[in-house]
């Protein structure tokens, strides 16, 4: 035998094999151009087979260690690239979530958009550009038609705004409220618009007052219940005691 010609026709084998392997993972059900591609590389690779056992350049066992050869390299390259990608999909799951805004700062932006709806500005973004149309124009900010809400908008919002106040205290709830009554204190609104952003403020701490002197009082009250129920609980040990004494 030649061994330039074997050397070229173990390259043709193996060649011819991979391509197999790859046309048959590639194939899809119902797929008639996937199922074709492995029929028509499964067939080269049978006849260039054929070809070699009878030309006995090569042995059933020598073909068949070559065949278990490949796979086992198609197979490790596979589960290598699965977890290559398996990698880059969850780094960029990470990524997502870390772009995502925080449960608070989504609180905050919810909370921005109501108050700006109630001074009649869309967006801070937008009445920063007012602002400056505004100044070139000399005309004052703020007076930009708003985009109205549609119900069923507003219904999502203060939906989500109450589950985030529902899972978290009024204490916190508050001082993200304050943080965006400040940001917009910032903004150079008209004076009608600082007017009722001051008495929206107002209102905000009127409440905090309010929720704050509740919870002394309900502390004072609990205080006051278990200072009775012991002293109580002494009275009643105490006349027990005495009762006893007399029926002796």
């Amino acid at each position: 035998m030649n061994p330039v010609l074997e050397k070229d026709r173990e390259t043709q084998l193996k060649t011819s094999y991979l391509t197999f392997l790859q046309a048959h993972e590639k194939e899809k059900p119902q797929d008639i151009d996937s199922m074709l591609a492995r029929v028509n590389a499964e067939n080269d690779y049978v006849m260039l087979k054929s070809s070699s056992l009878k030309e006995k350049q090569f042995t059933p066992d020598q073909l068949k260690g070559m065949e278990n050869e490949l796979s086992h390299q198609f197979q490790v390259r596979k589960q290598s690239q699965e977890k290559d990608q398996y990698q880059e999909d969850y780094k960029q799951e990470v990524l997502e979530v870390m772009q995502q805004p925080s449960e608070e700062t989504q609180y905050k932006q919810l909370f921005k958009q109501s108050l700006l709806a109630q001074l009649g500005i869309s967006d801070e973004k937008d009445s920063s550009k007012e602002e400056k149309k505004a100044a070139e124009a000399e005309k004052a900010p703020g007076e930009k038609q708003l985009k109205q809400e549609t119900p069923q908008e507003k219904e999502q919002r203060l939906a989500k705004m109450k589950e985030f106040e529902q899972k978290h205290s009024f204490d916190k709830v508050y001082k993200l409220k304050k943080e965006v009554l400040q940001e917009l204190k910032e903004l150079n609104l008209t004076d009608s618009q600082r007017e009722k952003l001051t008495k929206l403020e107002k209102a905000l701490d009127t409440e905090k007052k309010d929720h704050d002197k509740q919870k002394k009082e309900e502390k004072s009250q609990n205080g006051f219940a278990k200072f009775f129920a012991r002293n109580n609980g002494a009275f009643s040990s105490k006349k027990r005691q005495e009762q006893r004494e007399i029926e002796r």
